[in-house]
C-alpha cells in the first residue's frame, strides 16, 4: 500500500532521521572484475558495508564512491573476504559520498549489503 503525504518539506523531519538498508548483489554469482550498480550513500549518518563471500577461495573486493554525484569514481579500499566468509565496514562517522559501487576481483557468489541509519 501507498499513500499520498502533503505537507512542507520541513514536516518530514518530525517523522525522525532517515534510515535504510539494500544492497547490490544478494547471493549473486559475480564474474571476475564485474562492478555493480551505484548504491545510493548521501543523506545518512552512519553507514555499514556488509560483504560475504560464499565461494571456496578468497576474494577481493573494491569500493568505489562518487563523491559529487557526477560520474568520478574514486577508489575507497578494498576488503579481503575469506571463503564462505563475511566482513563489516563501518564508515567513519560524518564519511559522505553521493554513490557508492562494489567491485569483485575474482569470480564468486556475494553479498554486498548497506546498513544506514
Amino acid at each position: 500500500q501507498s499513500g499520498l503525504y502533503f505537507g512542507k518539506t520541513d514536516d518530514l523531519w518530525q517523522f525522525g532521521k532517515p534510515a535504510g538498508w539494500g544492497g547490490v548483489w544478494w547471493e549473486d554469482e559475480v564474474s571476475a572484475g564485474e562492478t555493480s550498480d551505484p548504491y545510493l550513500m548521501t543523506g545518512f549518518d552512519q553507514k555499514v558495508l556488509h560483504l560475504s563471500n560464499d565461494s571456496d577461495s578468497t576474494v577481493e573486493f573494491a569500493l568505489e564512491v562518487d563523491f559529487l554525484g557526477n560520474g568520478k569514481w574514486k577508489r575507497y579500499g578494498s576488503f579481503s573476504v575469506e571463503a564462505q566468509g563475511y566482513q563489516h565496514h563501518a564508515f567513519p562517522p560524518g564519511y559522505s559520498a553521493h554513490w557508492a559501487r562494489i567491485r569483485s576481483e575474482q569470480k564468486c557468489v556475494a553479498t554486498a549489503y548497506f546498513t544506514y541509519t
